[in-house]
C-alpha cells in the first residue's frame, strides 16, 4: 500500500498536455491570441520553445481580482509570453558574455597585485591550497578545489597544463587557467586578506553576483520571469548604488525598489563591475550589443501596459545601461586599438 506521502506526491502531479491541450489551458486563464493565432501557437510549442518555460513568465502579469473572469489575466496575450522568452535569450548571452570579460580582466588584475606584492607563484598557490584542506567524516583530509582540479585532467583545455605540473605544484599564472569561476572567487578574497586590499575583498563580493549569474545564464535559467520586488538575501554593493544614484532619472525609490529583486541586483552588479574592470575597447564594442538589445527590449514595450513589474524593470535597465554604457560610446577608442 502507498505511503500518504506517495499518494499525495501522486494527487499533486500535473498532466502531460499536447499543444493543443497547452493552449486550451492557457485560454482559460485568460491568455489570448489576438497578436499570434492558437495554431500559430501551436506550432511554437511544438518547435520553439516549451510550455513549462514560457508561460512561466505569466508572473509578471496583473490578474483580474473580482467578476466573472476574477483569477484570469487582465491583459496577456500569448505574443507577449513568446517576446519575453525572446528578450530573455538574448539577455542570458549578453550577461554571459559581460562575465568572462569580467573574469578575464580581473584575473589580469590580480597577476599584476600579486607581482606588485613580490610573491613567489607558486608559494602563493600552494598556501591558498593548504588552506583549502579539510576533514571528512572519516577523518581524512579533503580538499574541493584539487577535486575540481583533477576533473579536468582529461579535458581538451586543460590536459596540457595540467601534465605540465604534478601535485599541483604549478604557478599562480598556470593556476587560474585551470581553476572553476568560483574557485578564483575564492582565491581572490585569499589575496585580499594576505595584501589587506580592500578593493580586492570589495571585487570578491561583486564577483559573486556575478557568478550567480553567470551560472544561471549557463544553465539557460529563465531570468525574466522573477522581477518582482522583494527582499534580497545579499544587501546592493554601496559603490553600486553611488554609481546608480548618479543617473539621471533613476530616483531613491526605483533605485531601492528594483535592486531588492535579486536578479535585477546581478544584473546590474554585473554591469557596474564590467565598466570598472574592462579595458575602453572592450566597453566599447559591449555598448554596440548592448545599445541593440535595449532597442530589441523594449521594440514592442506597449505589450506591457499595466504589466508594472516589467516596465518598470525595462526601464531601469534601459537608463542604466544607457548611463553607463550608451553615453560615452562615441568618444571611447574601438576595439582594434
Amino acid at each position: 500500500m502507498n505511503s500518504p506521502i506517495r499518494q499525495q506526491d501522486m494527487c499533486d502531479q500535473k498532466p502531460w498536455l499536447t499543444p493543443w491541450e497547452q493552449v486550451s489551458h492557457l485560454k482559460s486563464k485568460g491568455v489570448r491570441f489576438r497578436y499570434m493565432s492558437e495554431a500559430e501557437a501551436v506550432e511554437y510549442l511544438t518547435k520553439n520553445n516549451n510550455y513549462f518555460r514560457l508561460r512561466s513568465y505569466r508572473t509578471g502579469f496583473p490578474k483580474v481580482s473580482d467578476g466573472k473572469r476574477k483569477g484570469e489575466y487582465v491583459n496577456l496575450d500569448f505574443k507577449m509570453l513568446v517576446d519575453l522568452s525572446i528578450i530573455d535569450m538574448l539577455l542570458r548571452n549578453e550577461m554571459i558574455s559581460l562575465t568572462l570579460d569580467i573574469e578575464h580582466f580581473c584575473k589580469v588584475d590580480l597577476l599584476g597585485r600579486i607581482e606588485q606584492h613580490a610573491e613567489d607563484g607558486y608559494e602563493i598557490v600552494q598556501d591558498y591550497l593548504s588552506e583549502q584542506d579539510t576533514f571528512d567524516s572519516k577523518g581524512n583530509v579533503t580538499n574541493w578545489v584539487k577535486k575540481e582540479i583533477s576533473r579536468c585532467e582529461s579535458s581538451a583545455y586543460s590536459a596540457g597544463i595540467l601534465a605540465k605540473y604534478s601535485g599541483f605544484n604549478m604557478p599562480v599564472w598556470a593556476f587560474l587557467e585551470v581553476i572553476t569561476f568560483g574557485a578564483f572567487n575564492s582565491f581572490i578574497l585569499f589575496c585580499a586578506k594576505r595584501f589587506d586590499d580592500d578593493e580586492l575583498r570589495d571585487r570578491f563580493y561583486l564577483l559573486r553576483a556575478a557568478k550567480d549569474l553567470r551560472n544561471a545564464c549557463a544553465h539557460n535559467s529563465c531570468i525574466l520571469n522573477g522581477l518582482a520586488s522583494g527582499e534580497n538575501a545579499r544587501r546592493a554593493n554601496n559603490g553600486v548604488m553611488k554609481a546608480l544614484s548618479k543617473i539621471d532619472g533613476v530616483g531613491s525609490y526605483q533605485r531601492k525598489a528594483r535592486m531588492s529583486n535579486e536578479r535585477i541586483r546581478q544584473i546590474v552588479t554585473t554591469l557596474y563591475l564590467h565598466k570598472e574592470v574592462s579595458s575602453k575597447g572592450v566597453i566599447k564594442h559591449k555598448a554596440q550589443s548592448l545599445s541593440k538589445f535595449i532597442s530589441r527590449a523594449n521594440r514592442n514595450i506597449n505589450y506591457y501596459k499595466g504589466a508594472e513589474v516589467i516596465t518598470s524593470s525595462f526601464s531601469f535597465l534601459s537608463k542604466v545601461i544607457g548611463a553607463w554604457y550608451l553615453c560615452d560610446a562615441e568618444d571611447m577608442p574601438s576595439c582594434d586599438s
